[in-house]
């Protein structure tokens, strides 16, 4: 098998640094997301000696067009960012990670006499530490905290309990239930937890150590291994990564770094402590001093953005960087911070940006060459197409739905022919019931344009793109002519496939060469606007009260619930049908439609037996 010459010639520039890399197919689609401790290795394995590989290896080698990575600082956090992309870009060749299930944590509770549990959320109140790579650890290093300091482990209030349970009389809790500590005494053990979880692991590790000894001349020596283990657990825990943390706001971290004549800001989105997305923004500077670059930059990128960041964190800070934040912040209503920081984990994110540009500049001169050249011919396509002379941003519309329930749009933004996540929108579709993808176009784009000239919701589209037809491509036209506004619209149209297949513009079918950078950027934008929109769906989908009620029911599984809530449409018609009624639905036979009548029925009964 033969490998692309190019990607040859991109290894040899591969660093020999920990980090994650990117595979990309023929339209640009992330296949596989992989990290490494060291890059240049770990690729090349994957482009040498082809023949010997698995057949899914070999699959995946002959499917990759092009390749990317981003540096980071040590193996661990390449493993906790790789994490997240995958999470994040659902990879064809990716088999794990693609669940919901994050790395755990490891919460002190805010209470009078807190709890220590691990938990995967890190919303609510208070102490959070980690995240840590091995689940197996973290519960073998709580069982030994909680062996060692007897921290209270039930979770029911304090003044409900009449006695205290097994682990007080086992002496693994000093019993606040009982009245016999006070909070002083009692914050001797959290403290000493903290100062744990803070790196000084030698009194845990101590005590093991003296408690493994002392069963092993007891001849207890299962007892010994027992706690010969937790020490090992305790002793490899890993407690601090930079990639991904429990923060209180979102920030965007922004490293400039220039190589000759160009300039490129490497810009890392953090949202609710995680790494989201990198974005490469490659130009040719206005002035030589790399700060009031940087100042342009962000002028530039936020000043029409819908969402901002609670602070944005930079490599060079800006000359008017008060006078930046007073705009921004206007803009957020609220206050938005621009720092460089000097010390700490946020200067190392920092620098990692900072890496990263240089890293993009300097081993990808030919792909940034040749993608100014595809963007200058999409850039000419598209003005031929649409017979104008300037298409910089482009907005890209789509719905999604679960059979018709909890239906949502979403709006994602191009400029330049480079993706904007700060001026995506999401919208909730109000006014349209069941499945009508073209009366939900329609609502969204009335929305949207109607405030058009609100400068909170973006500049004025050049173009805007559908997901569909003639049929929402009409929808948009008729909002637009209702509102006198003059801009192109254009549909993009999948085949039964799900790909893209031709675009519909002015009553007229224009078929796509899928081998073209034209048809790749319209591939990408499309599978963009999807995305977005299912994320929103399935975050709503998540929060919907109805689907986390009809969980509680025995029989009731994903699709019963969606054909349950698209019948009833809401949990009150629901709570109120006869067991005949809810039989209606197809999907429902007589035991689980029994089983949905008597749980509203016995919670009711349970609401009056409790007023």
């Amino acid at each position: 098998m033969k490998v692309n010459e190019n990607i040859l010639e991109q290894l040899q520039a591969v660093p020999q640094s920990p980090g994650v890399y990117l595979l990309r197919g023929v339209e640009g689609r992330i296949l596989y997301v992989g990290k490494a401790k060291r890059l240049k290795n770990r690729l090349s394995s994957y482009f040498h000696s082809i023949d010997a590989h698995p057949v899914k290896t070999k699959a995946l080698v002959v499917n990759t067009r092009d390749f990317e990575y981003i540096l980071t600082s040590s193996e661990t956090e390449a493993l906790l960012l790789e994490a997240n992309l995958i999470k994040r870009h659902q990879p064809k060749f990716n088999i794990l990670l693609k669940d919901d299930k994050s790395y755990p944590f490891v919460r002190l509770t805010e209470e009078d006499f807190p709890r220590l549990i691990k938990t995967r959320d890190t919303k609510g109140g208070g102490t959070f530490f980690g995240p840590f790579v091995s689940d197996y650890d973290v519960n073998q290093t709580l069982s030994a905290l909680k062996m060692i300091y007897p921290l209270r482990r039930c979770d029911v209030p304090l003044s409900s309990i009449r006695r205290p349970c097994l682990y007080y009389h086992m002496g693994q809790c000093v019993g606040p239930c009982t009245g016999n500590v006070t909070k002083e005494e009692y914050a001797v053990f959290v403290n000493k937890v903290k100062k744990f979880f803070s790196g000084d692991r030698r009194e845990v590790l101590n005590e093991l150590e003296r408690r493994r000894d002392e069963a092993a001349s007891k001849l207890l020596f299962e007892k010994a291994m027992e706690y010969r283990d937790l020490a090992i657990s305790v002793g490899r825990l890993s407690l601090y990564q930079k990639i991904t943390h429990v923060a209180t706001g979102n920030e965007d971290i922004l490293g400039l770094s220039r190589v000759e004549e160009k300039i490129c800001v490497t810009l890392f989105v953090r949202r609710d402590g995680k790494i989201i997305d990198r974005e490469n923004h490659v130009f040719t500077p206005l002035e030589e001093d790399p700060a009031s670059n940087l100042e342009s930059f962000i002028l530039q990128y936020y000043a029409e953005a819908h969402t901002l960041p609670s602070e944005i964190l930079v490599s060079h800070e800006p000359p008017s960087a008060a006078s930046l934040e007073e705009i921004l912040s206007e803009k957020a209503g609220r206050k938005v911070q621009i720092r460089r920081p000097l010390r700490g984990e946020k200067k190392q994110m920092v620098e990692m940006a900072l890496v990263n540009a240089t890293e993009y500049l300097e081993k990808f001169r030919k792909t940034i060459l040749s993608e100014e050249e595809k963007q200058k011919e999409i850039e000419l396509i598209l003005s031929s197409i649409i017979s104008r002379d300037k298409v910089e941003r482009l907005e890209i519309y789509d719905i999604s739905n679960l059979s018709g329930f909890l239906s949502v749009g979403s709006m994602v933004v191009y400029e330049r022919g480079k993706k904007k996540p700060s001026d995506y929108r999401k919208f909730r579709i109000k006014h349209v019931k069941g499945i009508d993808d073209v009366r939900s176009m329609e609502e969204v784009l009335t929305r949207r344009l109607a405030r058009l000239q609100e400068s909170a919701f973006g500049k004025r589209p050049d173009l805007i793109l559908v997901d569909g037809g003639a049929g929402q491509v009409g929808a948009v036209q008729a909002v637009l002519q209702k509102l006198g506004e003059d801009i192109p619209v254009m549909g993009m149209v999948k085949d039964r496939h799900h790909r893209t297949s031709h675009l519909f513009f002015e009553g007229r079918d224009i078929a796509l060469d899928r081998d073209t950078p034209i048809y790749r950027f319209f591939y990408g934008m499309q599978e963009e606007v999807h995305r977005f929109a299912l994320a929103y769906h399935q975050k709503l989908r998540g929060k919907s009260l109805a689907f986390t009620l009809l969980d509680e029911i025995p029989l009731i599984g994903e699709k019963r619930k969606v054909a349950l809530m698209k019948h009833f449409e809401t949990l009150e018609k629901l709570s109120q049908a006869s067991v005949e009624e809810i039989l209606e639905v197809q999907e429902m036979d007589r035991p689980s439609a029994h089983n949905v009548y008597m749980h509203f029925r016995e919670e009711a009964d349970e609401t009056m037996d409790r007023i």
